[in-house]
C-alpha cells in the first residue's frame, strides 16, 4: 500500500487506522518521490514501526537524533514516539513499513506477556528507537524477520496471518533478549520536553493563521522564550518559528487542491502576509511554486 500523504491531528496523531480491529496491522511500500510532501511529516502513532530501506538512503528524525539508513538497513520506532522521514538526498528512494498494534504480539490486554515482556519496552523514556544493521547478528535476525513478514503480506499464502503473528514474536523475543539488562529497571516517563513541545504544537494548529509570535508559544507551554527554542531543537530539530512555516505551509498545500480561492487569498488564509514571502517559504518546503504545486497535484 502506497500513501501520498500522512494525516495528523492538532496533537500531531496520525489519524490513518492501520489494519483492522481483527488484524490490527498495515505494511506501506513508500515511494518518495510519490508523497505530494516529498517527505513523511512529523507525526506519532500508538503502533510499533518497523521500516526497511530498499533503495538508496533515508533519513529518521527522531528527536533530536538524525539516523540515515542504506539499503537493506531498518529501524524500530517505538510507540508514541514523534518522528519524521525524509529522503537522504535523492527522491527515489524507497522503504516500507510494518505498522503494527502490540496486542498482535502480546494479545490480550494485561496479559502476562504484555505485562512482562512488551509493557517494559513500549513503557520506558529512554527507549525511542532501535537501529537494525545487517552486520549485528540479533539484528540482522529482526531484519530477516522483517522481510519475511513483508513477503508474506504480499504473497498472502494460506494462513499468512498466523505465520506473520509467529514471526513478529521470533522478532519481538530478539528485541527482548538483547535489551533485558537495559529495561528491567526502567520507569516509564514523558520527557518534560515532549510534553512542553506538545502542548506548543496543539497550540500552533489551533492558531496558525493568527499572528503568532514566540511568546505566546513559550506562555502555553509555561516556559521561558529560550528554553521554548531549545525544546523544539531538541525534539523536532527546528526552531518553533520554522515549525510554524512549515504548518503554514502544509495547510497552504491542503488548501490549493481543496478549494479554487487565489493563492494570494489562501496565503492570508494561512497567516502570511505577504506572497511574495508566501511563495518563497512554499518553494523551500515543497519544492515548488504554489502555482505548479496545484497544477501537478489538483484532479483534473
Amino acid at each position: 500500500m502506497q500513501v501520498s500523504k500522512i494525516e495528523v491531528d492538532d496533537n500531531l496523531q496520525e489519524t490513518t487506522k492501520h489494519g483492522s480491529y481483527d488484524f490490527p496491522m498495515a505494511i506501506y511500500t513508500d515511494k518518495f518521490n510519490l508523497f505530494k510532501d516529498g517527505y513523511i511529516r512529523w507525526h506519532w502513532h500508538k503502533e510499533l514501526q518497523f521500516s526497511y530501506c530498499l533503495y538508496d538512503k533515508v533519513t529518521f528524525f527522531i528527536e533530536n537524533q538524525k539516523i540515515t539508513l542504506e539499503a537493506g538497513e531498518g529501524i524500530m520506532v517505538n510507540s508514541n514516539v514523534l518522528h519524521q522521514i525524509k529522503p537522504y538526498k535523492n527522491s527515489n528512494c524507497m522503504m516500507f513499513s510494518i505498522d503494527l498494534d502490540p496486542t498482535l504480539i502480546g494479545g490480550n490486554k494485561h496479559s502476562l506477556i504484555e505485562k512482562k515482556y512488551l509493557n517494559p519496552i513500549l513503557e520506558t523514556s529512554n527507549l525511542k528507537f532501535i537501529c537494525l544493521k545487517p552486520d549485528v547478528q540479533w539484528q540482522e535476525n529482526i531484519l530477516k524477520y522483517i522481510r519475511k513478514v513483508f513477503s508474506l503480506w504480499n504473497e498472502k499464502p494460506y494462513g499468512y496471518e498466523l505465520e506473520i503473528r509467529n514471526y513478529l514474536g521470533s522478532l519481538w523475543l530478539n528485541i527482548i533478549r538483547e535489551l533485558k539488562e537495559e529495561i528491567k529497571d526502567s520507569v516509564s516517563a514523558v520527557s518534560h520536553d515532549e510534553e512542553r513541545v506538545k502542548l506548543a504544537l496543539q497550540y500552533i494548529h489551533e492558531h496558525y493563521a493568527e499572528d503568532v509570535s514566540l511568546n505566546n508559544i513559550a506562555m502555553i507551554a509555561n516556559i521561558s522564550k529560550s528554553e521554548c527554542c531549545r525544546s523544539f531543537k531538541r525534539i523536532l530539530r527546528v526552531t518553533p518559528f520554522e515549525y510554524l512555516m512549515e504548518y503554514r505551509t502544509l495547510r497552504a498545500s491542503e488548501l490549493l487542491l481543496k478549494s479554487k480561492k487565489s493563492i494570494s487569498i489562501i496565503a492570508f488564509d494561512v497567516g502570511f502576509n505577504g506572497i511574495s514571502y508566501f511563495g518563497k517559504v512554499f518553494k523551500k518546503y515543497m519544492n515548488c511554486t504554489p502555482s505548479e504545486y496545484r497544477a501537478k497535484y489538483s484532479v483534473k
